[in-house]
């Protein structure tokens, strides 16, 4: 109980000079202090967005040339769907004329004359 005691009385007396007030001059201190340190923050602030602003600078130029890239490759897809369109379509009207000879081949149509001959008779 003594020790808690001594403590607590030691401990009152270190805090005895901060119930004092403060003069003009430690304020002014103060001030000056404040007013310093809000300077370096300012500055270090301006600094922090000059170097956010050039990293963003840099990022937009890499998005303008995404962009551009993406473009080219729309072109590109559209350049080749044109072409193989194309191609199928050669194909489609090449298989149709080999389908028309091959079916002439197959079946030949009886010229006329033999076509009359035959109703004749």
């Amino acid at each position: 109980m003594r020790t808690i005691l001594l403590f607590l009385i030691l401990f009152c007396v270190i805090a005895m000079p901060a119930l004092s007030e403060l003069s003009d001059d430690d304020l002014d201190q103060i001030r000056l202090i404040i007013i310093d340190s809000e300077k370096r923050v300012k500055k270090e602030i301006k600094s922090e967005i000059t170097v956010t602003n050039t990293k963003v600078d840099g990022l937009d130029t890499q998005l303008r040339n995404v962009e551009t890239d993406i473009v080219e490759l729309r072109g590109r897809n559209i350049g080749f769907s044109v072409v193989k369109d194309w191609i199928v379509a050669l194909c489609a009207v090449t298989a149709i004329i080999i389908s028309i000879v091959a079916l002439r081949k197959q079946s030949p149509i009886p010229p006329q004359e033999d076509a009359q001959k035959a109703l004749s008779q």
